[in-house]
């Protein structure tokens, strides 16, 4: 067990947008991490353009000064108050804080400051690489989406299937490529002269993309390119199809356990000040909008109504 710590846990609740008695101040700091984050991609943006960075080198080298802080002191915070979270109750505050380092969102958050801590330890860095570091702070949005989760939770789901889907993909790809190189390597060997040629060749194909530099010449070349093409297809569509439909159902399953546990709640067939705090928080940790989650209450409490007995 922790102590408590009244401060700790109120800017727990701010940072996770939780706090119902600063709802307002949770919002205002959501709305500035946001904007914080959309103008770093956007410097970064700017600043690879010669002439905008060659005009406004003082502003952007402030601006990122400016974000080092935010960003550190925001890290630094969620460090401190991550002894708040929970889960895993039997756990201490430095095993809690541990966890939320290393976790998805705790590495994001690292990554948002590691450039500048890179470009101070090591001055000889390629800048260019620390600019692409710093785009990925966009990944700090997460915090307020669930999608990226979502989405590997829905692929984890079914990653039987997605492999196989893969499978098929690499196998593909292999054997056409191999089938290319026999049929193109005499006559264009410049770029299909050899395996690994052909094989980008194939990729690019099967994926669709086809970026038509390099073209079968035989007639045995244009047969099988028409088949990689025609595989590409098939297995991207699979791929796309196996994704989809496992998102889907974990949409339709967190909507059924967010209605399981309001059944729970409104055992009674009553909404209380502290239930629907309650409902708020389980909406939010469900991802469920806020007219769908008001739609399932109303139908749970209607049939709660229709159940009870008449006098």
């Amino acid at each position: 067990m922790h102590a408590h710590h009244p401060l700790r846990h109120r800017l727990f609740l701010i940072l996770e947008l939780q706090s119902h008695k600063d709802k307002k101040v949770a919002q205002l700091f959501s709305w500035v991490l946001t904007l914080m984050v959309l103008g770093n991609v956007a410097a970064v943006i700017l600043a690879s353009v010669p002439a905008i960075d060659a005009q406004y080198p003082l502003a952007l080298a402030r601006f990122e000064a400016l974000s080092i802080v935010f960003f550190s002191a925001e890290y630094l915070l969620r460090i401190w108050t991550a002894a708040e979270k929970p889960r895993h109750a039997r756990q201490t505050d430095s095993r809690r804080r541990l966890a939320y380092m290393l976790s998805f969102h705790g590495l994001i958050d690292l990554l948002a400051v590691l450039p500048f801590f890179l470009q101070t330890l090591l001055p000889g860095m390629d800048l260019r690489f620390l600019r692409v570091i710093r785009v990925m702070r966009i990944l700090k949005l997460s915090h307020y989406s669930t999608a990226l989760e979502d989405l590997m939770a829905s692929i984890y789901a079914e990653r039987d299937a997605f492999i196989s889907a893969l499978y098929l993909l690499a196998l593909s790809i292999l054997i056409t490529s191999c089938l290319m190189y026999y049929a193109e390597h005499a006559l264009q060997p410049d770029k299909l002269g050899t395996i690994p040629d052909t094989m980008w060749w194939s990729i690019v194909t099967v994926t669709t993309v086809g970026y038509g530099d390099v073209t079968p010449l035989s007639a045995w070349g244009k047969v099988i390119g028409a088949f990689t093409a025609l595989s590409g297809v098939f297995t991207v569509a699979l791929l796309t199809g196996i994704v989809a439909s496992a998102f889907a159902t974990r949409v339709r399953t967190q909507e059924l356990e967010f209605a399981t546990e309001i059944e729970e709640i409104l055992k009674d067939g009553q909404v209380s000040a502290k239930e629907r705090r309650t409902i708020e928080h389980l909406r939010q940790a469900f991802n469920i909008t806020e007219d769908h989650a008001h739609a399932i209450v109303r139908q749970i409490l209607e049939e709660r109504s229709l159940l009870k007995p008449k006098d």
